[in-house]
């Protein structure tokens, strides 16, 4: 299968592509060349580019969006080029040239104000943004439901924790994936040819999870990586989270960047 994969260059992107190469051919779209791409077919140039778009587009089988603007005190207007117009023209170029399957990754963010008091949080939980790039996910999602519905596109959502080589901190101890499970799960997506639109909490099982990930298992999908056995550092296992909103809210350092409540009455509503 060949398969587009949009923001190629990012910390996802990059970890995921070996991985990905293994079982499908890859064309990586990204806005400058990088040397650690020779070998892989690459479309330079920026995503909200209309020509850009159609050459990254046409011919593949699936696309796999990872781009997106981000930042913990991102604004709208930071976010509307890529998050919002350059998404839905990648869906309508995915329309026009017969894409069939669409993985976009959406991210925690997008329940990032919700308190770790309430976790592990079902698929079906409202959003509950922690700034502009969560509700930017949130957007995504609805596009996703869309254009599965509207165009009958077999698309998926899958709501990213923290994807990496190795668990960096407390908090993403119980949100974390591994490249290599996400680039499974990925491949396990793939074979789902159903239109329409499905949304999973793409994370390993781990102590005290902030995300009910059993949508995996009802997809054929079982994480080989635990978090415990990938710590960037042993003592993170018995570390406890750190003071204020960003050790209360499930979004971090991202909720703790744009709050501006007032905390006792954010914690009565738990």
């Amino acid at each position: 299968m060949k398969i587009l994969v949009t923001g190629a260059r990012g910390i996802v992107g990059t970890g995921l592509r070996e991985e990905l190469a293994r079982d499908h051919t890859l064309r990586l779209s990204m806005r400058a060349p990088s040397p650690d791409c020779e070998g892989y077919e690459v479309v330079a140039g920026d995503i909200t580019d209309p020509a850009v778009i159609e050459r990254a587009v046409e011919g593949v089988d699936a696309i796999l969006h990872l781009a997106a603007s981000h930042g913990e005190a991102i604004t709208f207007e930071e976010t509307l080029d890529v998050n919002y117009r350059g998404l839905v023209a990648m869906m309508d170029a995915a329309v026009r040239h017969g894409v069939g399957q669409v993985i976009y990754t959406s991210s925690n963010h997008g329940w990032g104000f919700w308190p770790r008091s309430s976790t592990p949080l079902a698929e079906t939980a409202p959003p509950r943004p922690d700034g502009w790039y969560g509700v930017s996910k949130i957007f995504g999602e609805a596009v996703m439901a869309y254009y599965g519905d509207a165009h009958g596109l077999s698309t998926t959502s899958l709501r990213i924790g923290n994807c990496g080589s190795e668990v960096p901190d407390e908090r993403r101890r119980h949100m974390w994936i591994s490249f290599r499970d996400l680039a499974r799960l990925i491949g396990k997506v793939l074979e789902r040819r159903t239109p329409g639109h499905a949304a999973l909490f793409a994370t390993a099982p781990c102590e005290a999870p902030f995300f009910d990930n059993s949508g995996l298992a009802r997809h054929g999908f079982q994480c080989a990586d635990h978090p415990d056995d990938h710590l960037a550092d042993p003592s993170i296992r018995g570390a406890a989270p750190v003071p204020g909103i960003a050790g209360l809210a499930v979004g971090g350092g991202y909720a703790e960047a744009n709050f501006a409540a007032d905390i006792d009455k954010w914690r009565s509503g738990e």
